[in-house]
């Protein structure tokens, strides 16, 4: 059997390309390896949207979300309507039936407690269920027609003269499927890039791991305990990357993750430390995930031949970014089958929409935001954090950018100093 669209990728993105390319009349198949695709996982993961730029990293088109009355905003309560999520620059939308929770304030917290606000009474943000909306999109795609063959692992894929082929292997062994386009969203360690050879040239940029705890039973004190905020510590003897905390409602139901050094050690380190091990007392372990995170460079190309790639395939993308895409990639396609140059639109696009693509600027304020707390002690961070407490900054650019606010520690001041010098000769190519 020949199909006009073959997903690879039962993800948020695939699934909106699933969605979007049955809805508009193609044949379909969607290859996803896991079993049941809205299955809860032990993968770590933020279902968190941006409504406003916070990092150089995220989609950067906006996003609308009309609440339906009667959604309560609390994790675990059951909606009693839709919430639609849409996206106006695409012209897209689609229902969403789960819990959410909005964000207000974005605190930086030092070791001692320090508060520094990323965003201050606005709303920047929201949190969902990953799996309420993986089984509202699946419930779309196959309304749509879509066909789907779940426990099915897509091995690669080929370009022909007439199309593309993907070999996959499932209960009944190796089968090859044909069709006239292909879509690869398979995540960022994806066999189908790999198979067309587009890895060869694109290195690995980072190896890290991510740690994830859900508890209950949380105690926060007075001063951080607000279900508006999102919670991020940084105490270098823990780890150098940071520790999340997201409040998920005001019950003490709390998101906990740490990403690359030794995750599951800082955690458990985390809960221990001196300044907050109270908190964690009457705590209970609901969830632990995990996930290996391999960053290779961007893809320079969206596509290969009558392959188009989408979400974390190209790069980290965000579940939001991948949806958008998702929808993105089916309408090139539409346009290749018409005869016209779809791809071309799709790549520019793809590389206007994301903010790690848009500016250099970005890109040396994301490298010395992961090099700040490298270079910090934590007696640096409280210093820093005191002398900006309660104002709305990112206290690692404010730093780079005025070094003089830590000439009293002068060890810092050298290192960020040599720092500064090192990043601007930097150049990053894509």
């Amino acid at each position: 059997m020949k199909y006009d669209v073959i997903v690879i990728g039962g993800g948020p993105g695939g699934l909106m390309a699933a969605k979007t390319a049955g809805e508009n009349g193609l044949k379909v198949a969607l290859i996803e390896r896991r079993k049941d695709i809205t299955a809860p996982t032990r993968r770590t993961d933020n279902p968190l949207s941006y409504f406003n730029f916070l990092t150089p990293e995220v989609y950067m088109e906006p996003i609308m979300v009309e609440v339906g009355t009667g959604v309560r905003q609390v994790e675990g309560s059951r909606p009693r309507a839709k919430t639609k999520i849409s996206f106006p620059v695409p012209g897209f939308s689609f229902d969403y039936t789960g819990p959410l929770v909005f964000y207000y304030n974005y605190i930086n917290v030092s070791p001692a407690g320090y508060q520094v606000y990323g965003m201050k009474d606005e709303l920047w943000g929201f949190n969902f269920s990953r799996e309420v909306m993986l089984t509202d999109l699946l419930s779309s795609v196959e309304k749509a027609g879509a066909e789907v063959l779940t426990g099915t692992l897509a091995i690669e894929a080929e370009n022909t003269k007439d199309g593309v082929t993907v070999r996959v292997r499932g209960k009944s062994g190796e089968q090859t499927m044909e069709a006239r386009k292909a879509i690869a969203a398979d995540g960022i360690n994806s066999k189908i890039v790999d198979s067309l050879g587009l890895n060869k040239d694109r290195p690995i940029l980072s190896y890290g791991k991510s740690m994830g705890y859900v508890l209950e039973g949380v105690e926060v004190e007075a001063g951080f305990q607000d279900h508006c905020s999102w919670l991020s510590f940084t105490i270098p003897s823990l780890t150098p990357s940071g520790i999340m905390l997201a409040f998920y409602s005001e019950s003490g139901v709390m998101n906990m993750k740490q990403l690359l050094g030794n995750p599951e050690e800082a955690l458990k380190g985390f809960m221990k430390y001196k300044r907050y091990a109270s908190w964690f007392r009457n705590a209970r372990l609901v969830r632990k995930t995990a996930a290996h995170i391999d960053q290779r460079a961007p893809l320079k190309e969206a596509a290969a031949g009558n392959v188009i790639f989408v979400g974390d395939t190209i790069n980290m993308s965000g579940i939001m970014g991948a949806i958008a895409s998702g929808y993105q990639a089916v309408k090139a396609i539409l346009k290749e089958l018409e005869g016209q140059e779809g791809y071309p639109e799709y790549k520019s696009w793809y590389y206007s929409a994301f903010a790690a693509f848009t500016c250099r600027e970005h890109d040396r304020l994301r490298i010395m935001h992961r090099i700040f707390r490298k270079l910090c002690t934590d007696e640096d961070v409280d210093y820093i954090y005191k002398t900006l407490q309660g104002k709305v900054c990112h206290p690692a650019f404010v730093v780079f950018e005025n070094p003089e606010l830590v000439r009293d520690r002068p060890e810092l001041y050298e290192k960020v100093k040599d720092t500064i010098e090192k990043v601007d000769k930097m150049t990053l190519t894509f």
